[in-house]
């Protein structure tokens, strides 16, 4: 299993795959996590793949960096599952994952409803060339297009984390004091609350939590699923 990171959802994916191979007495797992890493990731894809690995599951970093590396793994006749997000190379045995564009959209038309069609809105985006950033915001910018009184006040690159979106955000607060935030939409939960960490709990933060959009408030400090 080659983990593009490290974190509670991975580690939640990690312990059910475990648990699934109790069932099977001549399973082996082996696991390797990247550390949000390009570089890291080729060398544990291809140091597994010597191993002698018989199958690769495999969560890539980004789109088109990891590519070369699962493509060496099925050139060499090794089963490969592309889980959660995607490879720009078609050289995989089975693709799983959620609707990363679905959930961006659906994020978006919330947002609309919630600011009840007029506010400014702060984005922070995931990781750069990963392709649950990509289609999130995508999904997101297509969901808002046609409500004009929304107004997207900045679009800052996140990787992800809690401490980059801080940062950020810190940042970016410094150059627009005097710009008016309503909501914060984040990639994920982690970059929300990243955000929050700077803003405070006078406005709304926004996230997405594997299948599930969030909301956080003032009003409800402690995160809530939306259906």
């Amino acid at each position: 299993m080659s983990q593009c990171s490290a974190d509670i959802w991975r580690d939640k994916q990690n312990a059910e795959l475990r648990m699934g191979a109790y069932f099977h007495d001549n399973v082996e797992l082996k696991f390797a996590a990247a550390y949000d890493s390009d570089e890291r990731q080729i060398q544990q894809i291809d140091s597994l793949v010597n191993d002698g690995i018989d199958l690769l599951i495999v969560a890539p970093n980004q789109v088109q960096t990891i590519s070369p590396a699962i493509d060496r793994a099925y050139d060499k006749g090794i089963p490969v599952i592309v889980f959660e997000r995607k490879t720009s190379s078609q050289k995989y045995t089975a693709f799983i994952s959620a609707d990363n564009y679905e959930m961006g959209r659906v994020m978006g038309e919330y947002i609309v409803s919630r600011l009840h069609g007029q506010g400014s809105v702060l984005e922070i985006k995931g990781l750069e060339g990963s392709s649950p950033a990509i289609e999130r915001h995508n999904g997101f910018m297509d969901a808002i297009k046609d409500a004009s009184g929304i107004k997207i006040v900045g679009s800052l690159q996140g990787d992800w984390t809690e401490p980059t979106a801080y940062e950020s955000t810190k940042q970016w607060l410094i150059n627009n004091k005097d710009v008016r935030v309503d909501l914060v939409f984040g990639a994920n939960d982690r970059t929300a609350m990243g955000a929050r960490k700077v803003l405070g709990e006078e406005i709304l933060f926004c996230g997405i939590d594997g299948l599930r959009p969030l909301i956080f408030s003032k009003a409800s400090p402690t995160r809530r699923k939306l259906c």
